[in-house]
């Protein structure tokens, strides 16, 4: 992989603006660059059909872009964003702040869905294709052997814990949402022994909170399944457990990667726990009739 900064990529732009003759880049491609560049933080996360929309070309032609600069491909290219943006810029305040800025068409609320949503698929797509197998089994393979399954994520981060812990919780037994509310954090990580499995969930800007706890238990000795994105502080290597990563960008209005992960680590597990999850399923389900807890 070619390792360039966006003060690189300045150069090469000044570089080929500079040039006599055509282009080794090509026109397009440079306006696509050049708008990348004035706009890093949109260039960090925005999908390779809205980043090309936005400047009135092809996909394609963001491919060749990259391909051109000596990367793989776009997404390669995108990385170089991606590390800039969480290196400099303030995380909540200029994401809210590139959304407000968006192009006023697009508060018509049919288009806002329709470029949201299709934003979102090639995200799913493009993660789906990214995703380690191998990753996935060694997950599930801590999921269905640990004696007791303990799920931490806190901040925004909480509700894929929620979510995991939940429905884990409803194929097998020995399932603990960690980090709610009335419950020290230090007592709950206590319990916690090398025959259990915490499972670690934190996106950047990392929660210091699980940064320490996972590294207090690889200390303890307790296996780690991390889920989590590329590089992070969370990840950990095979003498610790394993980890899954989601490398697509997580923001408040950009989650439907990381629920997609979990999704298909939960299918796989209920699908490796087979008749036993579903004996599980339906015990619960007499219990909430008995408690009288649904409404159909």
């Amino acid at each position: 992989m070619v390792q360039l900064s966006v003060e690189n990529l300045r150069e090469i732009l000044n570089q080929e603006r500079a040039r006599s003759g055509r282009s080794r880049v090509g026109e397009k491609a440079l306006v696509v660059l050049e708008d990348m560049l004035n706009r890093p933080g949109p260039a960090a996360v925005d999908s390779i059909s809205e980043l090309a929309a936005k400047n009135g070309v092809d996909p394609s032609t963001l491919t060749r872009l990259g391909k051109r600069l000596g990367f793989a491909g776009f997404a390669e290219l995108q990385d170089v964003f991606r590390r800039q943006v969480a290196q400099t810029q303030p995380f909540y305040s200029s994401r809210v702040q590139e959304r407000v800025a968006e192009p006023v068409g697009i508060d018509d609320p049919q288009e806002l869905i329709r470029i949201h949503a299709q934003s979102e698929c090639q995200r799913v797509l493009k993660l789906a294709n990214s995703l380690d197998a191998d990753a996935v089994t060694r997950a599930v393979d801590a999921i269905v052997s640990a004696r007791h399954v303990h799920v931490l994520a806190m901040r925004a981060t909480y509700a894929f814990s929620h979510f995991f812990g939940t429905y884990l919780g409803t194929l097998r037994e020995n399932v603990t949402i960690l980090g709610v509310p009335g419950q020290g954090l230090t007592l709950e990580l206590a319990s916690l022994t090398p025959d259990d499995l915490l499972v670690a969930v934190s996106f950047r800007p990392y929660t210091r909170a699980v940064v320490a706890a996972v590294e207090v238990m690889k200390e303890n000795g307790v296996p780690i399944l991390a889920l989590t994105d590329a590089d992070s502080p969370i990840q950990v290597g095979p003498e610790h457990g394993t980890s899954v990563v989601i490398d697509e960008p997580f923001y408040f209005d950009s989650a439907t990667s990381q629920f997609f992960a979990i999704q298909t680590i939960l299918l796989a597990a209920a699908r490796r726990l087979g008749p036993s999850a579903v004996a599980m399923v339906k015990r619960r389900e007499r219990l909430d009739k008995a408690l009288n807890v649904e409404i159909t």
